[in-house]
């Protein structure tokens, strides 16, 4: 009976990963009190992504790249995940944490990642674990580089998730580009595969080899286990790489790889209390210090 399922099964799983879910924008950052101005930049190869730009008079910039597939620039909404695989009970609001850092003086870029949000679709219009999308930070750095307001400005990297392992490939394409181009810091939230999420599902195996087999047989030739633990070698700016603990969903012996690849200065940061892997991604716009504090001590 389950080698009937399996292939469906493993087919949806994989789905939810290649076709992120199309959802509208709910709220704008003018409904948390926050001045922006709509954007839309390119990238190298011919896509354009589009975004917010909030206090762009601050001396200093954050650029925000979310965790992608179920979620937009504006986050993440209940209503519009699947009822079969729907991992979390809360909403996500990431102009939460633009406010926290707003009010903290730095201006910030929410953008959406391609095939998310309004952003442009690839060919594929498929989520590649963050390897494809690559060149969606580099091309968010090059716009608040040349933006008139924005240019010369030091720039900090805020990325969650699936941006997480997208900004760690950025580094690996063009580390000396983003580096010259002002970034001085990286905050790196939760990064990992598409292949450890699904396997920490504990998975009957039919079911996760029919996933991981049509996902790179659909993925543009991307791997279903993303290796981000290599990219992390490329990457030149301090970093504070953030994990919660209990976290259920992850695999921990590559965090600490990641981490140990490293070669640039390093903080680890374990998030104690959440026992959910999506609190994550609510905890700075709740407790926002240890964010600003790695912001505030490397982006000037």
């Amino acid at each position: 009976m389950l080698n009937l399922v399996a292939r469906p099964v493993g087919k949806f799983l994989a789905n939810t990963m290649l076709k992120p879910l199309p959802q509208p924008f709910p709220k704008t950052p003018t409904d948390y009190g926050l001045s922006y101005r709509d954007v839309a930049f390119s990238t190298r190869d011919g896509l354009t992504l589009r975004g917010w730009l909030i206090n762009e008079e601050a001396a200093a910039i954050v650029i925000m790249t979310h965790f992608g597939y179920r979620a937009n620039r504006f986050g993440y909404q209940l209503k519009y995940q699947p009822r079969l695989t729907k991992p979390y009970d809360k909403e996500i609001e990431f102009c939460n944490v633009a406010k926290r850092l707003v009010e903290a003086g730095y201006g910030v870029l929410m953008y959406d990642l391609r095939n998310h949000g309004e952003s442009d679709k690839t060919e594929l219009g498929v989520g590649t674990g963050g390897k494809g999308e690559r060149f969606d930070v580099i091309g968010a750095v090059d716009f608040v580089t040349n933006e008139p307001m924005t240019t010369g400005k030091p720039i900090g990297l805020l990325s969650y998730c699936y941006g997480a392992n997208t900004t760690f490939f950025a580094f690996e394409e063009e580390a000396d580009f983003l580096v010259k181009s002002g970034v001085k810091a990286l905050v790196a939230l939760q990064p990992l595969s598409n292949g450890d999420y699904l396997k920490a599902m504990k998975l009957p195996s039919a079911v996760f080899d029919a996933a991981q087999r049509h996902y790179e047989a659909n993925s543009g030739g991307y791997p279903f286990f993303a290796p981000i633990e290599a990219a992390t070698k490329f990457v030149s700016v301090p970093t504070r790489l953030v994990q919660a603990r209990k976290d259920p969903f992850t695999n921990f012996d590559k965090i600490e790889q990641m981490y140990d690849g490293i070669p640039a200065e390093k903080e680890m940061f374990w998030l104690e209390e959440p026992t959910h892997r999506f609190d994550g991604y609510n905890w700075f716009g709740d407790h926002p210090r240890d964010m600003l504090d790695w912001f505030d001590r490397h982006v000037h």
